[in-house]
């Protein structure tokens, strides 16, 4: 069988105008992430990423603490493992949960600087996405999301032969995506779990032919060796 490492990125920078770059614990977790893989000896054929900063950031930090045959792989960039736009949600979301529940607009008012007050607006918006009954044009919507991110897994299945190890750099809510394509789970299960996916954790995968089952999942083994819970992190 072959296996896929679908890989989480490091922390990205919250709060920030342009998130979409590694913090500065973010960029140690990467580099933590390399050196463990290297310890173990972990040798893989092909890398994908999504095409995000934060998500190739990590491949190629990762990627550079390698062997040398790894170092020699190219990072193959592709849309399909890319997070869904979370911004784009929320902003198309916002005015109908306004008029459902006038209270929100507290948390709005915290939205950038309350961890809590994001979460809790950014929770009822996707969970409206995802019912499929708040579509807004332009906006992809969760069975879209999840096709393509299926698409791109079976893509590396039919690039890859059997007895390989593959590693995708990406974010919660594709690795999600794969879970509920490995285990069947609902939609709210899927997004509930993407929620809990931790920064550079790993979820392995294994296949052959048209199976295709869960081996691990959100494994931060790397940063646990420390013994220092401020490595992990979930944004």
């Amino acid at each position: 069988m072959s296996e896929i490492y679908f890989i989480r990125h490091a922390q990205a920078s919250f709060g920030d105008e342009d998130y979409d770059h590694l913090s500065e614990l973010g960029s140690r977790q990467a580099q933590i992430m390399g050196d463990y893989f290297a310890l173990l000896g972990l040798k893989f054929q092909a890398i994908y990423s999504g095409e995000m900063e934060r998500q190739i950031s990590t491949a190629q930090t990762v990627m550079s603490l390698l062997s040398e045959d790894d170092m020699e792989l190219e990072l193959r960039v592709t849309a399909e493992f890319n997070e869904y736009d979370s911004a784009s949600i929320i902003k198309s979301q916002v005015p109908d949960m306004m008029h459902e529940d006038p209270s929100i607009s507290e948390d709005l008012h915290r939205f950038y600087t309350d961890r809590r007050s994001f979460q809790r607006i950014f929770e009822r918006a996707v969970l409206r996405w995802i019912s499929g009954r708040c579509d807004i044009p332009g906006i992809e919507t969760w069975q879209a999301f999840t096709k393509r991110v299926r698409a791109g897994v079976i893509k590396i299945m039919e690039e890859n032969r059997q007895k390989r190890r593959i590693a995708v750099f990406t974010s919660g809510g594709p690795v999600s995506a794969v879970m509920q394509m490995a285990l069947g789970l609902s939609d709210e299960e899927t997004i509930r779990l993407s929620w809990q996916i931790r920064n550079t954790s790993v979820s392995t995968f294994k296949y052959r032919d048209n199976q295709f089952s869960l081996f691990s999942f959100n494994s931060v083994a790397h940063l646990e060796y420390h013994n220092d819970e401020g490595l992990i992190t979930y944004q």
